[in-house]
């Protein structure tokens, strides 16, 4: 089963997006935000929920809340991507607890009338104000409902907690974390929470930990915030330096400081840097 990231700076940010995106790739994830993806030419694939689908031109990737997704372009591929927060989306909330679009919505000459506004979006971004967007949104999502049948969604019991303990994860990073101290927090036996951590993460806790920790240093070095690499390490969570070089060589094949030098060097995005790897045996 390939990692699942919790991609939680959507859900915590109140930001909208809109953007082009060229050969569309992103590896799985999921978060709370409902999101919609605009296929203008080409055709990538799209796992949804465990379900792959190919999509091709003018046709819609609808996203529900809380469904893992990931997406490939083969070829190429032409994209318009829309990342909507709950607070833009109020009056349609309730709607969408219990019922959805379908994931691939391929009427091409009805996608084409979305196809405006988010054209239209993308030109004035620069301009556009949160009630400004949330128009936008509620025009297209009008547009959606009308046209397309709601269908119903199965219940996910177990997703609210899932959610919960990547949150206070992600809040006590730097903290001791252990099953032990999540079981003790949130009420529930360390062996259900291990059983729903790798069923909703696909890796087990300690490998998770370490690659969000590690996350969590990349992103202060590459915000400058901390430089000397035993500071970033204790401020990411880790106890040791020696256990840090260990994860970070485990995930990058390389030591942090190589690792940096050779990221500044090249100008490379640190932002690639942020999904899990299983670690091997010792």
């Amino acid at each position: 089963m390939a990692n699942i990231y919790y991609e939680d700076r959507w859900d915590l940010s109140e930001n909208f997006l809109v953007s082009e995106n060229v050969n569309n790739a992103f590896p799985p994830h999921f978060h709370r935000n409902l999101e919609l993806h605009y296929v203008r030419s080409g055709m990538m694939e799209a796992c949804i929920d465990g379900t792959s689908i190919e999509y091709h031109e003018n046709e819609i990737v609808f996203v529900p809340s809380y469904y893992a997704h990931s997406f490939s372009t083969p070829e190429s591929s032409d994209v318009i991507i829309i990342i909507i927060p709950e607070e833009l989306m109020s009056d349609f909330s309730e709607t969408f607890k219990t019922q959805t679009l379908p994931c691939k919505l391929s009427d091409r000459e009805y996608n084409k009338l979305i196809l405006h506004q988010l054209e239209t979006m993308l030109a004035n971004r620069s301009i556009c104000s949160k009630l400004i967007n949330k128009g936008y949104v509620y025009i297209i999502l009008g547009m959606l409902i009308k046209h397309y049948e709601l269908i119903g969604i199965k219940p996910r019991s177990e997703t609210s907690l899932a959610i919960k303990l990547l949150s206070y994860i992600d809040n006590h990073l730097t903290e001791n974390l252990s099953l032990e101290v999540l079981a003790e927090k949130f009420n529930y036996n360390k062996y259900y929470i291990s059983k729903l951590f790798h069923s909703y993460v696909g890796s087990n806790f300690k490998t998770y930990i370490n690659s969000i920790r590690l996350q969590h240093a990349i992103n202060l070095y590459s915000r400058g915030a901390l430089k000397n690499i035993g500071e970033i390490a204790f401020n990411s969570g880790f106890n040791s330096i020696a256990s840090f070089y260990r994860c970070f060589k485990n995930q990058f094949n390389q030591n942090p400081k190589t690792f940096f030098l050779s990221n500044n060097e090249n100008n490379m995005d640190y932002n690639r840097y942020i999904y899990p790897v299983e670690e091997t045996p010792t």
